[in-house]
């Protein structure tokens, strides 16, 4: 069975969360390294979500909304309008 968040196959909806983080990401002008810094992670986890092969978690979410200088909802409300 095709898994489906938002009515979107699970592929679409890792892609549209990647794009928009890569978007507000260089948008701030933060490398992947301070995005991941910010959020307690690592670089190589961002890269994953950035290219869709990660859908990072609700806190984990909340917390990149923060370091994009922007509230949950705001980011998540970007993430809809994307797809």
């Amino acid at each position: 069975m095709l898994s489906l968040i938002y009515g979107y196959p699970l592929l679409v909806f890792a892609r549209t969360v990647g794009k928009v983080v890569h978007d507000l990401r260089t948008e701030k002008k933060m490398s992947q390294e301070q995005l991941a810094e910010a959020i307690d992670s690592h670089q190589v986890y961002i890269s994953e979500i950035e290219r869709g092969l990660k859908i990072p978690s609700l806190p984990v979410l909340y917390n990149m909304a923060k370091a994009f200088g922007i509230t949950l909802t705001e980011l998540v409300s970007i993430i809809e309008k994307s797809l």
